[in-house]
């Protein structure tokens, strides 16, 4: 199969990276300035960013080439937690993250688009399978971008123990206002994931096949990680490092389920062969 992309694939997903890059010297020049005027024109930026992103990424399957390859899938994901943090921009401080996300998913449209597709083309998914893949990739995003959020609080954290209060630290949010971010994107990302299990659940006649058992089991331990975590916030008002650290554990075990079979078996398996 010819995997290289067509013209117009090429030129959106160039395009794309270049408005990432864009919004993010934006970004980077608002905090170091201080100024708030220029925020609706990085998000204007980034939200064009998207919009080609998310073209150049459909385009394929348009022309039959469709795929859940380790290379896609991490672009719809990438191209997911930047739809959301720009969505999310209208109620809710998350415009520093861009600065760590937007080159990530820049990188991730360009090799999606360039580098040879480690999956076979698919048919039309079942509606059914087709929500839990989109649930699960959403989830996944959301989850990533409490990561994110996590480990943003820990060194704004570290730094005012330090009294380190100069620079970039003295523009973000407040602490509180942070580490409160930090728990609504864990909870909102612990209700997708239910829904990406649930779906599962119903839709996927073998679970505990042999190709997705070890998925099912990392997912469900994700799941109970983020749940003692969840409960733990509401009931104890748990401490945001605790929190982080039992977040990163489950994020670590969502990873392991979602790309742990696809990076051996579609990136190093066939580098032995």
């Amino acid at each position: 199969m010819d995997s290289t992309p067509s013209l117009l694939s090429a030129g959106l997903a160039i395009l794309s990276a270049l408005l990432y890059l864009l919004a993010v010297w934006r970004q980077v020049l608002n905090l170091e300035n201080g100024e708030d005027r220029q925020r609706q024109q990085i998000a204007l930026v980034g939200a064009a960013a998207l919009a080609t992103h998310a073209l150049a990424a459909y385009l394929p399957s348009q022309a039959g080439e469709s795929s859940l390859g380790f290379y896609r899938v991490a672009s719809l994901m990438f191209l997911s937690m930047g739809a959301i943090s720009v969505v999310a921009l209208v109620v809710r401080p998350l415009h520093t993250l861009l600065i760590v996300l937007f080159p990530l998913a820049a990188l991730s449209i360009l090799v999606a688009t360039f580098a040879p597709d480690t999956s076979r083309p698919m048919s039309d998914l079942p509606a059914g399978i087709l929500s839990h893949v989109s649930a699960s990739i959403v989830s996944f995003a959301v989850l990533a971008l409490a990561v994110l959020q996590g480990l943003l609080v820990t060194v704004q954290s570290r730094q005012l123990r330090q009294h380190r209060s100069r620079g970039v630290i003295r523009k973000l949010p407040p602490l509180e206002a942070a580490s409160t971010l930090f728990y609504e994107l864990t909870g909102a990302g612990f209700l997708i994931l239910t829904v990406a299990i649930g779906t599962g659940v119903v839709f996927i006649d073998d679970l505990f096949s042999q190709q997705l058992v070890h998925k099912t089991v990392l997912t469900l331990l994700a799941w109970c990680l983020y749940a003692v975590l969840l409960v733990q916030y509401f009931r104890r008002g748990w401490r945001v490092q605790s929190a982080i650290t039992v977040n990163l554990i489950a994020f670590g075990l969502v990873v392991l389920g979602f790309f742990g079979s696809k990076l051996v078996l579609e990136l190093l398996l066939p580098l032995t062969h």
